[in-house]
């Protein structure tokens, strides 16, 4: 068995083209488009002044509540607040930054043409929506407990300070990082058998001593040091070379690594299995172009090339999103919600595989 894990290694240093696209591109390509693309995409904006219409339904506690929060923000200057009737909706986010609305419960946004003004005054909302959602859940179970809550003298929104300037380079580490792992690490785990076809090396380990089974998982373990030099080498490469900044603390970079080398198992696992169950069809064709419309549309390449209602389920966009979320605001929920999904997933491609190795074996 360690005869196939070395052998399993030696093949992949071997695959110019897997090595081209698992190392050497997704760093060239980090330095082209983290330098061209400072111009054309801001990894920092500014927000600036945020006037924000918005209309309330007159009566009711939900309205005298929404009202005052929005009088707030205005107070404490987070906002200006200009109140409007509900017919001046419709042009009110030609005029302002955005346009809310409160409507049978229900807040209603109106964006206005600054996209990252949009985002906020959206966050300024989905806040509300958090701390009334709270409010009536303690309500609901004893209203008694309320009658002594008094408001902070804190201000209601404050200006995060992240300690340091990111640039398009740190952006696009992560997502080449994200693109190593969804071509190279599928390409090679579906070239780990059709490399024995192609060296006319697979009869003799059928015809070995050395079980399917042991051939199969000796493949996997072989192409586990192969994943941690991917994700390693580009991660290193980009902080020594280009000046690349991930997380802020050992852990949060270990945390990163962990989550990007258990998604390129799971990966590889797929191009194994797809190896295994089309043995006849050359894995370039189909995997390369399905990889690559998945990380176009989740915004590896470009922030904007999203369609909502769809790229927020793809695996890259869920990939990406949990490795912003640690490295720019140090939140590790997600990166540890899709380490744990990753692994989990790993294990149930792993049965799939052995069952179809032995489902062969007894067919042969």
């Amino acid at each position: 068995m360690l005869h196939i894990i070395l052998n399993e290694m030696r093949s992949f240093f071997r695959n110019g083209s897997t090595l081209f696209l698992s190392i050497v591109f997704p760093s060239l390509l980090t330095f082209i488009l983290g330098t061209l693309l400072e111009d054309v995409q801001k990894s920092d904006a500014v927000v600036g002044d945020l006037n924000v219409a918005y209309c309330v339904e007159e009566g009711g506690y939900q309205s005298a509540a929404f009202e005052e929060y929005i009088l707030a923000l205005d107070e404490e200057k987070v906002i200006t607040a200009e109140k409007v009737t509900a017919d001046k909706l419709g042009n009110a986010a030609e005029n302002y930054s955005a346009a809310v609305e409160l409507k049978g419960g229900e807040i209603i946004v109106y964006k206005g043409r600054n996209a990252i003004q949009n985002r906020t005054v959206r966050a300024l909302m989905d806040g509300y929506n958090e701390n009334a959602g709270a409010y009536m859940s303690v309500a609901a179970v004893d209203p008694t407990l309320l009658s002594g809550v008094k408001l902070s003298d804190e201000e209601y929104v404050e200006q995060k300070d992240f300690g340091r300037t990111r640039t398009m380079m740190d952006y696009y580490a992560v997502a080449m990082t994200v693109v190593i792992i969804f071509f190279g690490s599928s390409m090679g785990g579906a070239s780990s058998y059709s490399d024995e076809r192609s060296f006319n090396t697979l009869d003799r380990l059928s015809f070995s001593p050395v079980s399917r089974t042991r051939v199969f998982f000796g493949k996997i373990i072989g192409s586990l040091p192969v994943v941690l030099i991917q994700v390693g080498t580009v991660m290193i490469v980009s902080i020594l070379f280009f000046g690349v900044h991930f997380c802020d603390t050992l852990g949060g970079n270990l945390l990163l690594f962990a989550m990007f080398v258990s998604v390129s198992l799971t990966v590889l696992a797929v191009g194994v299995l797809f190896g295994l169950l089309f043995p006849k069809i050359p894995a370039m064709p189909v995997i390369m172009p399905i990889a690559w419309v998945m990380l176009f549309f989740s915004g590896a390449f470009y922030s904007k090339s999203t369609i909502d209602g769809i790229s927020e389920y793809l695996p890259p966009k869920l990939l990406l999103n949990a490795a912003f979320d640690l490295t720019v605001f140090s939140r590790s929920e997600q990166a540890i919600s899709v380490t744990l999904w990753s692994l989990g997933i790993f294990a149930v491609l792993l049965a799939a595989g052995w069952a179809c190795v032995n489902i062969r074996r007894r067919n042969a």
